[in-house]
C-alpha cells in the first residue's frame, strides 16, 4: 500500500541529502551568514562539531514575525521565480538550510533585526519547535547547533573521527576567507584561535592568513585571462597558483570558485593539474585558488543538494582557458627545480648487495652494474623504502626521536595545527616531540632519527599534509609513516658519494620489500645484457 510519509520522516530525508557531517552545517550557515553579514563571521566548534557548531554574523537579522516562517522548507528571500535560478547571485537559494539542519540536530536561533528594538530567541529539537522568547542583542544573528544526528544513531556512526571532522569544517570557513576577503572570519576549535582574517578586501591578506607567510610567498598572481564569443563575455578568470616548489600530498590545496561559489569541477581541477605535470614530484599535487566568472544564466549550481557542484555552458572553453593561464603564470614565475627472484633480490633476481655501484646520473639514478646487466636505481624511491622499513621497526621506541638542540617554532596552516592536535600520540609514536605554540605555530622539540639532516620544518609539515585524513586511526599512523619516509629521504638532485650510494644499495637488500618505494614506484630498472645487445646491433 502506497502512503505519503509523515512530515518528520520527509523532513529528515530531505535534510539527509543537504547534512552530511558538521562540515555541513558549517558551510550552509556560513553561505547564510555572508549574504546577510555586514562585516564579520565568528564560527565555534565543538569537538569537531558534534557537541556545538556556533555560527553568528554581525548582518541585519531576522524580523521578529518571520523568525518562524525561517524554519520551514523552501522559505527563502533569494528567488522569486523559475527565472530568478537563471540568474543567481547568492550561495543560497532553496531555503533548505536552517530547516534541514533542524530536522537533525537541536538549533537554538537568537537573531534581531536592525530595525526593531528586540531581539528574538527560538529552539527547535529535531524538528520540533520549542520555547520562543524575547531578548536584547545587537542586529545580527546566530545559530547553535548541538547534538548533531543524536536521534538518528545510523547517520552518525557514520562520521569521522572528530579530528578529521574538525579538519573538514575547518578547511570549509578557510575557502569561504579567501573568496570573500572583504568578511572577517575569525574561527575558533574546542577555545583555540584557528583562523582569523582581516576583513579589510585585500585577498593577499585574505591567503596570508589561510597559508601562513611561507607559503602566500610561493604564490603567483594569475595571469588573468577572458574569452568572448561574438562580443559577449563568456568567462574571466583570475586567482593565485602556487610555484612548482609549493605542493601537497592530496588535493586539498586546489580551491576553484565559480562565481565566488566553492565548488568540486573534475576537468577544471584536471586541467590545472595537467598543467603542473613534470612540474611536480610524483604524487604531490598543486596549490591554486583560482576565481572563475561566468555569466549567471551559463551556470547550473542547482545540480546537487549541497550545491557543491556546477554545470558550465560551455565548460570545454572554459577549462582549456583556466590551463592557458596556468601554464603562462607558470611560465613567467617558475624556477628550475619484470621482477623475478627473493624479496631482497634486485629485478634480475640476483642479490642487491653483490652489485658494483658504478656512479650516479642527473643527480637521481644510481648507475650499477651486476650479472644480470645494468641497474638504474631511483636513489628517493630507494631510501623512501628503506625508511618506511627502519619506521616500522623502531615506532614507539625510544630510538624513534632525535631531540633538537633548540627547540623550533613551526608555522602551520590550520589544517596542519587541527591534525597536528588530534594526532600528537601517532606523531609521537614516529618520533615528532610536539607542543602547540600559539594559534599558527607548532614547537618541535623533537624529531624522528630517519630525517636527520632534513629541515625539520619541511619534514613535519610535508608529514601532516601527506597523511590521509579520510582514514581510521590505524590506516592513519600507516599513512604518517609512509608520509614521513617520503619527506627524508634523500630527493631527486641529491649528489651522493661513492661511500652513500654503496651504503644505499646495500640498505635496500636488506629491506623485505626492495622492489617498489612505499607509494608502488620501482626502485630499480634493469636493462639486461640481450637489451643492451639489441640496442647496440650486437645480436
Amino acid at each position: 500500500m502506497i502512503r505519503v510519509l509523515p512530515a518528520e520522516v520527509a523532513a529528515r530525508i530531505a535534510a539527509g541529502e543537504v547534512i552530511e557531517r558538521p562540515a555541513s552545517v558549517v558551510m550552509l550557515m556560513d553561505g547564510r551568514g555572508i549574504y546577510a553579514a555586514e562585516r564579520t563571521i565568528d564560527v565555534d566548534l565543538v569537538d569537531g562539531g558534534f557537541d556545538l557548531v556556533r555560527v553568528s554574523d554581525d548582518g541585519h537579522g531576522i524580523p521578529a514575525a518571520e523568525v518562524e516562517l525561517a524554519l520551514q522548507r523552501h522559505a527563502t528571500s533569494k528567488i522569486r521565480s523559475d527565472a530568478d535560478l537563471r540568474a543567481l547571485s547568492t550561495l543560497g537559494f532553496r531555503g533548505e538550510a536552517l530547516p534541514s539542519i533542524a530536522a537533525v540536530a537541536r538549533v537554538g536561533l537568537s537573531t534581531r533585526h536592525g530595525d526593531e528594538a528586540v531581539g528574538v530567541a527560538l529552539t527547535v529539537e529535531y524538528g520540533r519547535p520549542g520555547e520562543r522568547r524575547a531578548l536584547g542583542r545587537s542586529p545580527g544573528t546566530s545559530v547553535a547547533v548541538s547534538d548533531l544526528f543524536a536521534e538518528l544513531p545510523a547517520r552518525r556512526k557514520f562520521l569521522k573521527p572528530r579530528g578529521v571532522e574538525a579538519s573538514a569544517a575547518i578547511q570549509v570557513v578557510c575557502q569561504y576567507a579567501v573568496a570573500y576577503p572583504e568578511v572577517t572570519f575569525a574561527l575558533v576549535s574546542d577555545g583555540r584561535s584557528v583562523l582569523a582574517t582581516p576583513g579589510d578586501g585585500d585577498r593577499a591578506r585574505a591567503l596570508l592568513a589561510v597559508y601562513g607567510p611561507e607559503a602566500a610567498r610561493e604564490l603567483l598572481e594569475l595571469t588573468p585571462a577572458t574569452a568572448q564569443d561574438q562580443g559577449r563575455l563568456f568567462a574571466a578568470v583570475s586567482g593565485s597558483i602556487g610555484r612548482q616548489t609549493l605542493h601537497r600530498a592530496n588535493r586539498s590545496g586546489l580551491s576553484i570558485f565559480v562565481n565566488r561559489r566553492w565548488v568540486q569541477h573534475r576537468a577544471l581541477a584536471a586541467v590545472v593539474e595537467e598543467a603542473y605535470q613534470t612540474l611536480l614530484p610524483t604524487g604531490r599535487h598543486p596549490v591554486a585558488v583560482l576565481d572563475l566568472t561566468v555569466p549567471p544564466d551559463e551556470a547550473d549550481f542547482n545540480v546537487h543538494p549541497a550545491k557543491s557542484e556546477v554545470k558550465l555552458l560551455r565548460e570545454r572553453a572554459i577549462a582549456g582557458l583556466v590551463q592557458r593561464a596556468v601554464q603562462a603564470t607558470l611560465a613567467q614565475g617558475t624556477s628550475v627545480a619484470g621482477w623475478g627472484g627473493q624479496p631482497t633480490d634486485g629485478p634480475g633476481g640476483e642479490p642487491l648487495r653483490q652489485l658494483r655501484v658504478l656512479g650516479q646520473v642527473s643527480a637521481t639514478y644510481i648507475i650499477a652494474e651486476g650479472s644480470a646487466g645494468l641497474y638504474l636505481v631511483d636513489q628517493h624511491a630507494a631510501h623512501e623504502r628503506v625508511l618506511l622499513e627502519s619506521l616500522r621497526r623502531t615506532r614507539g621506541t625510544a630510538g624513534a626521536a632525535q631531540y633538537l638542540l633548540e627547540p623550533l617554532a613551526v608555522e602551520v596552516d590550520p589544517r596542519q595545527a587541527a591534525l597536528a592536535a588530534h594526532h600528537r600520540q601517532a606523531l609521537a609514536e614516529l618520533g615528532f616531540v610536539v607542543d602547540e605554540f600559539g594559534p599558527r605555530n607548532l614547537l618541535l622539540r623533537g624529531m624522528p632519527t630517519i630525517a636527520t639532516g632534513r629541515d625539520p620544518a619541511v619534514v613535519l609539515r610535508g608529514t601532516l599534509d601527506g597523511a590521509d585524513e579520510e582514514a581510521g586511526p590505524a590506516d592513519w599512523r600507516e599513512r604518517l609513516a609512509v608520509s614521513l619516509s617520503c619527506h627524508s629521504a634523500v630527493r631527486a638532485g641529491d649528489p651522493l658519494s661513492a661511500d652513500e650510494m654503496v651504503a644505499l644499495i646495500e640498505r635496500l637488500g636488506e629491506a623485505e620489500l626492495c622492489r617498489t618505494c612505499s607509494h608502488g614506484r620501482p626502485t630499480a630498472l634493469l636493462l639486461s645484457h640481450s637489451q643492451l645487445e639489441r640496442e647496440f646491433g650486437r645480436r
